[in-house]
């Protein structure tokens, strides 16, 4: 190792010395630093000054960062610290590692790259010598300074004033406490480069004072942050810190702030609707961010921007594939598919055309719901089902305030994100098993929604602005049309769907239910088959009903029963009519059904219920006592004033009858409805009461050929009544040939040929025509003598004589 010595003996500083660029570090005289080196050519410089003098030039880089390539001797500060090799460590993987001390300060002239290495001349910068006396202040308030900052703790340790307190060269106290400060390249080369001893201590001051402030911040925040800080919630104490440290910056610019209102420049609303949007947003920006409050609002903003507003579907308006469609999907219901075929029409000619509001109204299993999705279908539209059955609560349609824990928007808003379009088929499920109670009516709030002039705005409670539903088409299920309201009536156009003949489903049966049964239990290429005579079976013995799921049931059963014969017995099963009961059981409905013989006093009476039509059974006698009239079977109180209307025209007809005055007088009338647990009621069970009564007085039974419906008045007259499709179909299942129905009901059956067919319909005006058709014998008119019968003569005897 060579050292250079000047003719007096004392050690010379080479006018040239290799350079070594520091990237995030100034280095001050007196400090002592570690460097890592890994650039070739300064290695080699390093070696050189090793071997003479072990001096280097340490100049800083200017706005270094990491990745932007090599540094040229552009990039460089020209003044800089000669600094004195102490300790250096060949790395492993490469690179030098090198202990520095600082010895002064110097301003290069030259920096010169040749081959070997990065080499530069400097002069030394002499610092303004200053009277020490003037140079007292700013010594003594960097130590008291010092003091504070190392009794705190925060900062500088205790022996950081304890060394500074025993100085008194002024460059040497600056020069120590700057290589405990944390400075920026540019604070720290700006200080490095004041000659100004006087200046220096004051830039030397403002950066300590700067840094006691930074630390009594942090303090400040620590302090904070553990005064609310669950201990056992890590995680909490971290949002804390975060959330003070925002607060004493002042910063609450956040990328999630920033990413919502581009969300919102690019959302299709009107003004007043961003204007809401973007009030929430901002009340987002100025919460903090672990509060309840935000995290409201910030799902409240998620379910907005979720929302397809604006977006829509284009229709499909090719008639011939919507035909297609609808009579793929569903068999019959013409009068359905013709008014969805009628909207298509519309739209090809106005493409902005209103939205129909349609309900279809019938009994369980006759393809209501299912008819929504393929009108869906048949559009080219989204498809969303709301179910509306035992809702109870206002807030399920209008959605929650959010004011409340858990608010949510109602079942529209949420099935308009599910189905992510603003024009979607939305099947509202179950429309008359809407409840009420104490939290408002639903039926109620529906109005809003299925009203054209007002849903164009409808308000849910939990956007708190209008969404447009005008292009919305709904279509609603009921089974009793009576459940819904009025005014929620008016706004709906009303579709009735009746029950199925056997015949449809018998056509359902086979175009529908048994292939989807032989799909669903992996018999389609077992060679099994369901014949139309096992068929009709199926229906006739297993099922009662007027639509087809029970059916569906007993089809996939057999189907199953099918299955384990081959799993089981490696054999094919072949269903016949005979074979039928071995897998299916006894038969649950019998043909039987319709009395064999005529009754005094029991009358077929047809019933509609909504699960299609029934057979009801009316029964009367008379048994001796004061003129009283019984009803049970649980009737409703219409039913019950048919049954008073019945005997009081039978009571003013009764020389018409032969019936003397003394029966209704000392004989009681029991009228009684069998399947007494369910309750009945209606007008339409009119004619039935009259000819049961009529009956059970005049002792002449009834036609057992014979069901009937219609309302009478104390004229006689039949008046119309309701449901007389279903109700023909269920004088069919139970294989009745006659029906005697109301004259001003004929239009109803109008175009349903195939409801009418293998049956007789008899259409009366007058319970006259009733009477002549139901009673084997012919009433006789005859008046019978005002005198008092002796006791003990049964009514048999006071009307033999009325008997032809």
């Amino acid at each position: 190792m060579k050292t250079m010595f000047g003719g007096n003996g004392l050690e010379v500083t080479p006018k040239m010395l290799p350079v070594i660029p520091t990237m995030d570090v100034v280095v001050f005289p007196q400090m002592i630093v570690p460097l890592l080196v890994v650039d070739e050519k300064i290695i080699k410089g390093i070696d050189l000054t090793i071997e003479e003098s072990k001096l280097v030039l340490l100049l800083a880089a200017k706005d270094y960062q990491e990745g932007n390539g090599t540094i040229g001797t552009n990039d460089l500060y020209r003044v800089g610290t000669v600094g004195s090799i102490m300790r250096m460590v060949k790395m492993p993987e490469g690179g030098v590692k090198i202990l520095v001390q600082g010895l002064y300060k110097v301003m290069v002239d030259e920096i010169i790259a040749d081959g070997n290495y990065l080499k530069a001349g400097f002069i030394k910068l002499e610092a303004e010598l200053i009277d020490g006396q003037e140079l007292a202040p700013q010594i003594r308030g960097i130590k008291l300074l010092a003091e504070k900052m190392a009794n705190s703790g925060n900062s500088f340790s205790p022996d950081f004033f304890l060394i500074i307190s025993k100085m008194s060269d002024p460059e040497k106290i600056a020069d120590f406490v700057l290589s405990h400060l944390n400075l920026s390249v540019q604070h720290a080369q700006a200080l490095l480069e004041t000659t100004n001893q006087k200046k220096f201590l004051e830039a030397v001051y403002s950066h300590l004072v700067k840094e006691m402030e930074v630390s009594e911040i942090q303090e400040r925040i620590r302090n904070n942050a553990r005064e609310s800080m669950n201990q056992s919630h890590k995680e909490f104490y971290l949002r804390e810190q975060l959330r003070a440290i925002k607060k004493e910056l002042g910063d609450q610019e956040d990328e999630d702030i920033t990413l919502l209102h581009e969300k919102l420049d690019k959302l299709q609303v009107n003004n007043d609707i961003k204007a809401e949007i973007r009030r929430q947003i901002n009340r987002l920006e100025r919460t903090a961010p672990d509060s309840l409050e935000a995290t409201v609002t910030r799902n409240y903003l998620e379910w907005v921007f979720a929302l397809p507003w604006g977006v829509h579907s284009t229709d499909t308006l090719n008639i011939e594939s919507a035909k297609q469609i609808l009579e793929q999907d569903h068999f019959g219901l013409k009068e359905i598919k013709e008014r969805i075929l009628d909207f298509i029409c519309v739209r090809n000619l106005k493409q902005d055309g209103y939205a129909p509001i349609l309900c279809f109204v019938g009994p369980p299993g006759t393809g209501k719901t299912s008819l929504g999705k393929s009108i869906a279908l048949s559009l080219g539209r989204s498809y969303a089902r709301i179910s509306l059955g035992g809702v109870k609560d206002e807030a399920e349609i209008r959605g929650h305030r959010r004011t409340y824990v858990g608010a949510m928007p109602g079942r529209f808003i949420q099935a308009i994100r599910k189905a992510q379009s603003s024009n979607p088929v939305i099947v509202i499920d179950e429309l008359d098993k809407i409840g009420a109670d104490f939290r408002g009516d639903p039926s109620a709030a529906m109005l809003e929604v299925l009203d054209p002039q007002q849903n164009y705005a409808f308000h849910d409670n939990y956007l708190g602005v209008p969404f447009d539903f005008s292009k919305v088409m709904f279509v609603a299920t009921a089974n009793n049309l009576d459940a819904v309201s009025e005014p929620l009536r008016d706004r709906m156009e009303i579709i009735e769907l009746s029950g199925y003949t056997l015949e449809e489903k018998m056509n359902i049966a086979r175009h529908h239910l048994v292939r989807k049964a032989f799909s669903d239990m992996g018999l389609e290429s077992r060679g099994i088959t369901l014949s139309d005579e096992v068929l009709n079976d199926m229906i006739v013995g297993y099922t009662r009903e007027s639509g087809v799921r029970q059916f569906e049931r007993v089809i996939r059963r057999i189907c199953s029963k099918a299955a384990r014969e081959i799993v089981e017995h490696n054999r094919q099963v072949t269903f016949s009519t005979s074979n039928l009961d071995s897998y299916l059981g006894p038969k649950k409905f019998l043909n039987d059904f319709q009395i064999k013989e005529n009754v005094i006093g029991i009358s077929n009476g047809l019933a509609w219920t909504a699960y299609g039509g029934e057979i009801i059974t009316i029964e009367a006698v008379l048994m001796p006592g004061k003129g009283k009239l019984i009803l049970t079977g649980q009737l409703g109180e219409v039913m019950k004033e048919s049954a008073k209307a019945a005997v009081s025209y039978v009571r003013a007809h009764a020389h018409e009858f032969s019936i003397h005055q003394k029966m209704f007088n000392e004989y009681d009338l029991h009228i009684h409805a069998p399947a007494g647990a369910v309750p009945k009621d209606g007008p339409s069970a009119g004619i039935t009461l009259l000819t049961a009564i009529l009956s059970a007085y005049t002792k002449i039974p009834i036609s057992c050929d014979y069901a009937m419906t219609g309302e009478i008045n104390l004229c006689g007259e039949v008046m119309p009544i309701g449901g007389l499709k279903e109700k023909i179909l269920a004088a069919k299942r139970h294989r009745i040939p006659y029906v005697i129905a109301p004259c001003k009901n004929r239009n109803d059956l109008i175009g349903m040929d195939n409801v009418i067919s293998d049956i007789d319909i008899i259409w009366v005006s007058h319970v006259n025509d009733v009477i002549e058709r139901v009673f084997r014998t012919r009433l006789k008119a005859a008046k019978l003598e005002e005198t008092i019968q002796p006791e003990g003569i049964l009514a048999e005897e006071l009307i033999n004589s009325t008997l032809v």
